[in-house]
C-alpha cells in the first residue's frame, strides 16, 4: 500500500465512513474506489482527492496530510521529497552565521595531557571549546591554514568557522567532504547532498579563500562501521582527530605527527573535485555566465527580482555605470559584450526566466537591479524603471517569463540560479549587495536536483500568463500616476 492508501484506510475505518457511499459521491463504482482504498489505484486528479476530502470531513491539519500523500504516489517519494527540499532551499537561504559563546584561552580546559604533551577530549564540550582556540588562532592569521576533513552536519565547527572567517585576515581553508552516492532521500526525508551545500554556502560567502572538495560513498555506513578517528582538523600547530560521534578526540602538537597528516590529506585533496568553483571578480562573472549559452538545451533562470539584463540598453549603461569605477571602460565593453549574448539566449526561446511579483515591486521601489554589484552603478531613475517593466510585461506577453504567487526566500538576500543540464551557477550578494559572488555548480546529483526543481515546479505556484499581465499593467499604472 502507498502512503495515501494507508492514509485514507485510516481516516475510513476511524470516521466509520462506508465505501459504497464514498464511491457514489467521488463518481467511481465500488470495485475501483476500493483499488484507490488498497493502493492498486491512485486517484485520478487532484479533483477527486477534493472530493474525498470533502466527504470525509477531514480537518485542516489531515486535509494537508492526504494531499501531500497524494502528491508522494504521483510524484514518487524521492521526487517530491527533493524538489521539496529545493524549495526550502532558497526559502531559507542566509549568510548570517551566529557564533556561539566560548571563551576563548591557550589551555584546554577540563582537557587531560599525556605524557608526550598530546591532549585527550573526552566530550564535545572539550572538544568545540579546543577547535575554537585552534580555529580562531589559525583564522587570525593572514599565514594561517586549516585543513578540515569532517561532514557539514557538525553545526557547532560550521557556525564557528563561518562566524571566525568573517572576521579573518584572509587564512585558507581547504575542507574535505564526504557526498551521499545514493540520490535517495535519508531516513529523515532529507536529500543529503544538498543539506551539505547548504552548510556550505555559508562559508564560501563568509571566506575568499574557503574551498570545498567532495568525494562519494554510502555516509550512513561510513559513520556506522568501525572507525576510530574519521575526523580531522589541522592546523599549522595542531592536529585534532575526532571520533565519528564526535564526543571523542586527540589532538598533537608533534611536528612530524602534523606534517604527516598534512601530506596525506593534501594527496587526497589533490585527487578530488571542488563542490563549487568560486568566481570572484565582476569581469571574471561576466566572462563566465556569458558562456553558459545552453544552446539548444532548455534552461532555467530562477530569481525572484526579475532578470532584466536582456532589456538593458546601451543608454542605459552610459548613464548608470558608475563614472568612477575602476576600469570603466573594460567593464562597459564587457557587459555590451554579454548583454549580447543574453540578447541571443532570450531570442533563442529555450530559456525560461522565473520571477516573483514582490521582485518587481522591489525593483520598482529602488531601482536596484540586483544582478550587478551595488558599486558598480546608480539605481535607475522612476523613467527608466517604468520603462524595463513595460519591457518585461511584453516578455511576459510572449510567455518567456512566468511569474510565481508567492516569493521563495528573502528579496534583501537572494539566492539567484542559473541551471541547465551541463552548467549552472548560485550567485548571491554580500556586503549589502556591493559584491556579488558566483558558484559554479560542479557536482553532477545538485546540477540535476535543481535543473529537476525548475522544471517541475507545480504550475499552480505561478500566476496564469494573463492574470501576469493584468497584475503588471496595475504595477505599471500605479507608478506612472507618481
Amino acid at each position: 500500500m502507498s502512503e495515501f492508501s494507508e492514509l485514507l484506510t485510516y481516516y475510513i475505518h476511524s470516521k466509520d465512513i462506508k465505501t459504497q457511499e464514498l464511491a457514489h459521491y467521488c463518481g467511481l463504482d465500488r470495485s475501483n474506489m476500493y483499488k484507490v482504498i488498497c493502493g492498486k489505484r491512485k486517484p485520478s486528479s487532484e479533483e477527486m482527492v477534493d472530493k474525498i476530502c470533502k466527504f470525509l470531513h477531514l480537518i485542516p491539519a489531515e486535509e494537508t496530510e492526504l494531499r501531500e500523500a497524494y502528491e508522494i504516489a504521483v510524484l514518487g517519494h524521492d521526487n517530491y521529497y527533493r524538489r521539496k527540499d529545493v524549495l526550502k532551499f532558497f526559502s531559507e537561504f542566509r549568510l548570517t552565521a551566529q557564533q556561539e559563546s566560548f571563551s576563548g584561552s591557550d589551555a584546554v580546559v577540563g582537557a587531560e595531557l599525556t605524557p608526550d604533551g598530546a591532549v585527550i577530549l573526552n566530550s564535545r564540550h572539550e572538544i568545540n571549546h579546543a577547535l575554537s582556540h585552534i580555529i580562531s588562532r589559525e583564522l587570525n592569521d593572514s599565514a594561517g591554514h586549516l585543513r578540515l576533513l569532517f561532514q557539514p552536519d557538525f553545526d557547532y565547527l560550521m557556525s564557528f568557522l563561518a562566524a571566525e572567517s568573517s572576521r579573518a585576515s584572509g587564512a585558507r581553508i581547504d575542507h574535505i567532504i564526504c557526498l551521499n552516492n545514493d540520490s535517495k532521500t535519508t531516513q529523515s526525508r532529507r536529500n543529503y547532498n544538498l543539506y551539505c551545500l547548504k552548510q556550505v554556502m555559508t562559508l564560501y560567502g563568509s571566506s575568499s579563500k574557503y574551498n570545498c572538495f567532495y568525494y562519494y560513498d554510502n555516509v550512513a555506513s561510513k559513520t556506522e562501521n568501525i572507525s576510530i578517528f574519521p575526523y580531522i582538523v589541522i592546523s599549522r600547530k595542531y592536529a585534532c582527530l575526532l571520533s565519528p560521534d564526535i564526543q571523542k578526540g586527540y589532538i598533537t602538537t608533534e611536528p612530524a605527527s602534523i606534517r604527516m597528516l598534512k601530506e596525506i590529506f593534501d594527496r587526497h585533496m589533490n585527487r578530488l573535485t571542488s563542490l563549487l568553483c568560486r568566481i570572484d571578480s565582476v569581469v571574471s562573472q561576466l566572462e563566465y555566465t556569458a558562456s553558459l549559452h545552453p544552446g539548444h538545451n532548455t534552461a532555467y533562470s530562477f530569481q525572484m527580482t526579475p532578470c532584466l539584463t536582456p532589456f538593458l540598453s546601451q543608454r542605459l549603461l552610459e548613464k548608470y555605470i558608475a563614472p568612477d569605477l575602476p576600469g570603466r571602460i573594460h567593464f562597459l565593453e564587457k557587459i555590451k559584450n554579454y548583454i549580447q549574448q543574453m540578447s541571443s539566449v532570450y531570442e533563442a526561446d529555450n530559456i525560461t526566466y522565473i520571477f516573483s511579483l514582490k521582485g518587481v515591486l522591489h525593483f520598482i521601489k529602488t531601482g536596484k537591479i540586483s544582478e550587478y554589484p551595488a558599486d558598480a552603478y546608480f539605481p535607475l531613475e522612476l523613467p527608466d524603471r517604468i520603462l524595463l517593466v513595460r519591457q518585461l510585461l511584453n516578455a511576459c506577453r510572449q510567455k518567456k517569463y512566468k511569474m510565481l504567487k508567492d516569493n521563495i526566500g528573502n528579496i534583501e538576500n537572494e539566492l539567484f540560479l542559473f541551471v541547465s543540464q551541463k552548467k549552472g551557477y548560485l550567485m548571491f550578494p554580500i556586503d549589502s549587495g556591493r559584491n556579488l559572488i558566483y558558484l559554479d555548480i560542479a557536482e553532477p546529483g545538485l546540477l540535476f536536483t535543481f535543473y529537476d526543481f525548475c522544471e517541475n515546479i507545480n504550475e499552480k505556484m505561478f500566476y496564469s500568463s494573463d492574470e501576469t499581465v493584468r497584475l503588471l499593467q496595475k504595477v505599471l499604472e500605479k507608478y506612472r500616476k507618481q
